[in-house]
């Protein structure tokens, strides 16, 4: 039990420190964090992204909570991803540029942090037009980091 929590402790700290070197173990730990993070978004986006199109009623109270969530889990991005994992053999879709360019990809998340707390307070006030608009615009934020930082499918 303690050697779990100085595991958790540690990797606590390799996700808070970008100078650390990584051994294998770790690298592959971080990178399921990151992933672990981005699933959450992806859970949550899905149903809003659906109501932008009408393909499902559009439901103020769940694009609010969701929009939360997101807004919660983008928080976390920058950190999950703070780790260079560049030098191990993980299965990612996460491009090397994103640890060249982590002022920009910082910058990203915090615009889809941003547009994520914008949404759940449209969401709350009932203005549906309103809110697929920013649900759109959430997910053109989204769609950015993807752009430069993701492998395209």
């Amino acid at each position: 039990m303690m050697y779990r929590r100085l595991a958790v402790a540690l990797l606590a700290g390799i996700m808070a420190a970008p100078a650390v070197a990584l051994d294998a173990e770790q690298a592959q730990k971080a990178t399921e964090t990151r992933q672990s993070v981005l699933k959450v978004v992806g859970w949550n986006i899905g149903p809003l992204g659906a109501m932008a199109r009408g393909l499902v009623p559009y439901d103020a109270e769940l694009v609010a909570r969701n929009a939360q969530r997101i807004a919660w889990m983008a928080s976390m991005i920058p950190d999950a991803f703070r780790a260079d994992t560049r030098a191990h053999a993980v299965t990612t879709e996460a491009l090397p540029v994103i640890w060249e360019n982590y002022a920009r990809f910082e910058e990203l998340a915090g615009n889809t942090q941003a547009s994520a707390e914008k949404l759940a307070e449209i969401a709350a006030g009932g203005d549906e037009a309103a809110g697929k608009q920013a649900i759109g615009a959430l997910i053109e934020d989204c769609r950015a980091c993807h752009d430069d930082f993701r492998l395209k499918d």
